[in-house]
């Protein structure tokens, strides 16, 4: 598949493609639809030198004011959908959301993935941050990925490639590229497993501002376990201890449910939140000298 730069778009709005609903433009922007297209469009990049992002579900993010450089590639694909019953294992395109894995597995009887119901974001993306919930992570279930390499091969590597750890991987650091991955699951019950999603969705909207607030998921990521204790304990906790709920700048403020979400209340710059962050930061180390770091990226010109 040829692609050039003279047929990529340019200055393409990214606000509408993150769940913060903020952000600049891509400098270059091209929607992947196949995988064939996906890795052409990141050869074009490497070939000319140009500076690339991979954009997934939009979760997770903070795009600055100013956009991003270079080209952004919006990874939608979604050819791959396997599965095999007899060893209840999912083979599944990185483009293709989260929830879809999850509504999958419910329909097939297939439990395990419960937990990341309502989690917004891609599989790739899933992949990258090691997403998870309810003391559970996608380094749980990941058997192994197809990626692609930064000399443009396509290699398939086991879970241990990915040296996961709390809500990162080692693909955060290095610049490969899931393109497929595969997962494990156990039998299940489709009452059962229904009933938890049901559960956890209602959890998620008693606590979590609603879809159509601009929102980037979890701010900060949860504390280290105290001594002797096994859970990390809720960065939002403290937070709230803290007098976040009360806090705003700009158009960004803190959820007024969760002291771990920061919203956009409609107009607020990628600089308000930063601001805003740092606010938060400040306060809780002066509070309780735990100091805070994000869960979110702050992506594109500084």
């Amino acid at each position: 598949m040829n692609i050039t730069i003279a047929s990529l778009k340019r200055n393409v709005p990214l606000k509408n493609l993150v769940t913060f609903k903020l952000g600049g433009p891509a400098e270059y922007f091209y929607e992947a639809n196949s995988t064939d297209s996906l890795i052409a469009a990141i050869a074009l990049a490497r070939h000319e030198g140009m500076p690339w992002f991979l954009l997934g579900g939009g979760s997770n993010l903070v795009v600055s004011d100013t956009g991003i450089e270079g080209l952004v590639v919006h990874n939608k694909t979604t050819e791959l959908k396997h599965v095999d019953h007899e060893s209840r294992q999912i083979s599944l395109s990185s483009g293709l959301d989260l929830e879809f894995l999850v509504e999958l597995a419910h329909h097939l009887g297939m439990s395990g993935v419960e937990c990341f119901t309502g989690i917004p974001g891609s599989l790739g993306g899933a992949i990258y941050g090691n997403a998870g919930a309810y003391g559970r992570s996608i380094a749980d279930i990941l058997i192994d990925a197809q990626v692609l390499f930064p000399d443009g091969s396509i290699q398939t590597v086991l879970n241990s490639f990915f040296q996961f750890d709390y809500r990162t991987s080692r693909i955060k650091n290095e610049p490969y590229i899931v393109l497929s991955a595969r997962f494990q699951l156990e039998a299940g019950n489709c009452d059962e497993i229904k009933a938890k999603m049901d559960d956890i969705s209602e959890q998620r909207h008693s606590k979590h501002p609603p879809y159509e607030v601009g929102c980037a998921g979890s701010f900060f990521k949860n504390l280290p376990p105290l001594p002797g204790e096994d859970r990390r304990r809720a960065a939002g906790s403290v937070l709230e201890q803290a007098g976040a709920k009360t806090m705003s700048y700009g158009g960004a403020r803190v959820f007024d449910k969760h002291a771990n979400f920061i919203i956009n209340e409609g107009k607020a710059t990628a600089n308000d939140v930063r601001r805003l962050a740092d606010m938060l930061k400040k306060k809780v180390l002066k509070d309780f000298g735990i100091e805070l770091s994000e869960e979110v990226l702050y992506v594109g010109r500084i």
